[in-house]
């Protein structure tokens, strides 16, 4: 057996990445983000710490890097469940998905916004992923029940899809996890929510 056939192989590129990032994620919202060191995000993912700085530049390069990531991940999976059968029911659905992932993300949420006050890149990340992941997810939603005909023709649904975006971040996070509001209430403004919209943005003689 030759040496090259005993030692470890090398991890690709791509492999240290997406190691780094996992741990980079689960390290922050452990620990914050001045507390997390380089060394023990590296540690984490069995990798050298060095490459931190080579592949992004940094640990405020790396924060951006799992936004990024991150990000784009939840806009590719869309979690919404099925469309319900009337509009007003489908709005509480979307409300109350949001709600719940707000609480699952809240310990990295919670370091992405500290950063996001002092550092206008970071910034800038969350206000990209909102508009490219979120806001489409329900936009595609509602447009769906327009060719139903259960939306008037005339309802700007880009405006409505930014608007549930940001109100159901509002709802999940500060509400929910900043404010520790009571779910049980949060459901019935969802509710409230959900049918004072269904019924304005309703289809003359539906």
């Amino acid at each position: 057996m030759t040496m090259d056939d005993t030692a470890p192989r090398r991890r690709s590129r791509e492999a240290t990445t997406a190691a780094l990032l996992e741990a980079a994620k689960f390290t922050f919202a452990e620990r914050g983000f001045d507390a997390a060191t380089t060394r023990e995000i590296a540690a984490r993912a069995g990798v050298n710490e060095q490459l931190i700085q080579r592949y992004f530049n940094g640990k405020n390069g790396l924060l951006l890097a799992v936004m990024e990531h991150y990000g784009l991940a939840e806009g590719q999976g869309c979690a919404l469940p099925p469309p319900g059968e009337s509009l007003e029911d489908d709005l509480v659905a979307i409300l109350e998905t949001q709600i719940a992932h707000a609480w699952v993300c809240r310990d990295f949420t919670r370091v992405v916004l500290n950063r996001a006050l002092v550092d206008p890149a970071i910034a800038a990340e969350m206000g990209r992923t909102l508009s490219e992941s979120r806001i489409p997810c329900i936009l595609k939603r509602l447009e769906g029940f327009r060719e139903r005909g259960m939306i008037d023709g005339a309802a700007d649904l880009p405006a409505l899809a930014a608007g549930l975006a940001t109100l159901s971040f509002g709802m999940g996070f500060l509400n929910q996890v900043v404010f520790d509001e009571d779910p049980g209430r949060l459901r019935q403004v969802a509710t409230a929510l959900a049918r004072t919209l269904a019924a304005g943005l309703a289809s003359p003689g539906s």
